[in-house]
């Protein structure tokens, strides 16, 4: 319960935390179980939270969605959430903000900072998109 009064946490993550300080795994289980059927302990809680704290700092929707899959949430959830956004707008804005409005001519430096979202997690297309936002 100390772990679920901070911030949501997936199953996968109270199993990691818990599973060296408790004798049997079945117990585990057990409580993990009781904690989902009471409403206490959600995936897809979890996952919305996440989502929206990645998002706000400025990461892309394959980022996101690997780093959920990491921590145990099914990929239908994280899809759902995926799809509800325009990821370009979000490229575009962390482009500004690596920038500072101010995009470099020299085709080198266009590259790195198309290498700098990518790895933040857009996809060529959103990042392709967030450059011609700004030429526009």
């Amino acid at each position: 319960m100390d772990y679920l009064s901070r911030r949501e946490h997936s199953a996968k993550e109270i199993r990691k935390k818990l599973k060296g300080r408790i004798e049997s795994l079945e117990d585990l289980e057990v409580e993990i179980e009781k904690l989902q059927n009471e409403g206490l302990l959600s995936d897809e809680r979890f996952a919305e939270s996440y989502f929206h704290s990645r998002k706000r700092r400025g990461f892309g929707p394959l980022r996101i969605k690997n780093e959920l899959r990491e921590r145990g949430v099914d990929d239908s959830i994280s899809s759902e959430l995926m799809r509800s956004e325009d990821w370009s707008v979000f490229a575009h804005a962390s482009l500004m903000k690596k920038t500072g409005g101010f995009i470099p001519p020299e085709k080198e430096k266009v590259l790195k900072l198309k290498r700098f979202l990518n790895y933040r997690g857009f996809d060529f297309q959103d990042i392709n998109k967030a450059f011609s936002l700004i030429e526009d």
